[in-house]
């Protein structure tokens, strides 16, 4: 009975799935024109990328866990394209840029976003904005109608830099600047806001101008400027980047009656048959004592006209003259129409000059 047992208790131990002692010190067999090397499984390795870096744990979500920044340039159905600078905040809070390429036109938006797995919505209550699907935590596609992410098309993407950068809050303004004890305030005709104006080394000059001409003395008058609002504390503050120049005898565009053509800082749209870049800001306005002035692009010019009825005849211009390469050809083409208009209709919010029955030069009213 013993020697069954020491049998059972050999054949157990020699069917152990335990590593023996042995076991490492076999020789191994060498087969002629092999490696002497026993074969090793070869380790797979993933480089990094975008994607595996970024994807989530879960796939069906992803987690605002830092503060973002996206940009890119999306389609636009009448101009080049917009340009985006998207600001998403882990506390719930997004703002975002929008520049209308060649239009002239910024929109500076504020609001929360929402996240429903991983679609990306911008909630304001004034305005609405486009939604987005994270394709990956570094790149964001627009919602199209159907409500599913453009996501074969890279035009309609915005790519996450790769550091958090402050929104560009400077646009283009157009409002109601006065002065008083040295104080001064802006009023958008945009939005309807005022705002104080610091006195920085940029607002010394228009001070002076303001100052100076007796047309101004403390009467609100348009202005034209490139200006940013401050910061928390300094929210109701705006400070002045550039300005560009008053317009004596303007309001603001929707207090005007319809079919006026003077009090208006008209903005060129067309050129004949041709598009005026809006980055040019080629602007004019006719005021109530048959003198009109403007900017044309690179220079600043004033002349004297008379309309009676739809009649109209423009006297030569006088201009100042400096050169700028990129506007320089538009302009003179711009100040021979405008000199040579015999009949002026205002048509809904557009401004149109004809010579002999043709348009010549189409202008909208101003806004920035």
């Amino acid at each position: 009975m013993k020697k069954r047992l020491l049998f059972t208790a050999l054949l157990l131990s020699a069917c152990s799935q335990l590593p023996s002692e042995r076991s490492a010190e076999v020789d191994t067999l060498v087969v002629p024109g092999q490696s002497s090397q026993p074969d090793v499984a070869e380790e797979v390795v993933i480089a990094n990328s975008d994607t595996t870096e970024s994807v989530a744990t879960d796939f069906e979500h992803i987690f605002v866990d830092s503060d973002m920044t996206f940009t890119g340039t999306l389609p636009c159905a009448d101009c080049p394209g917009i340009s985006y600078h998207l600001n998403l905040f882990r506390d719930g809070r997004f703002e975002v840029r929008q520049e209308y390429l060649e239009r002239n036109q910024v929109e500076l938006v504020k609001g929360i976003w929402l996240l429903e797995k991983r679609s990306l919505h911008l909630v304001n209550q004034q305005q609405t904005l486009p939604a987005f699907h994270f394709l990956s935590n570094q790149r964001l596609a627009m919602l199209g109608l159907n409500n599913k992410p453009i996501a074969g098309n890279e035009q309609y993407q915005l790519q996450r830099d790769a550091e958090f950068k402050k929104l560009d809050t400077r646009q283009a303004m157009l409002g109601l600047y006065k002065l008083t004890d040295n104080q001064a305030s802006f009023t958008s005709c945009r939005s309807g806001e005022t705002l104080n104006v610091a006195n920085t080394q940029h607002h010394l000059p228009v001070m002076r101008q303001y100052q100076q001409d007796e047309r101004y003395q403390g009467q609100a008058v348009i202005a034209t400027l490139l200006g940013r609002r401050g910061q928390d504390d300094q929210a109701g503050t705006l400070f002045i980047d550039k300005f560009e120049q008053f317009w004596p005898g303007a309001v603001c565009p929707d207090q005007v009656p319809p079919g006026k053509m003077q009090g208006i800082v008209w903005r060129a749209e067309k050129l004949t048959d041709q598009y005026v870049p809006q980055q040019l800001n080629v602007r004019v306005i006719f005021d109530q004592n048959e003198r009109l002035y403007g900017f044309a692009g690179c220079n600043n010019f004033n002349g004297n006209y008379k309309q009676r009825s739809s009649q109209l005849s423009i006297q030569p211009l006088v201009s100042t003259r400096k050169f700028c390469a990129d506007s320089s050809e538009l302009e003179q083409q711009f100040t021979r129409s405008l000199q040579s208009a015999d009949r002026a209709e205002v048509n809904g919010d557009k401004l149109q000059l004809f010579k002999n029955n043709q348009l010549i030069l189409q202008f909208k009213p101003a806004v920035n």
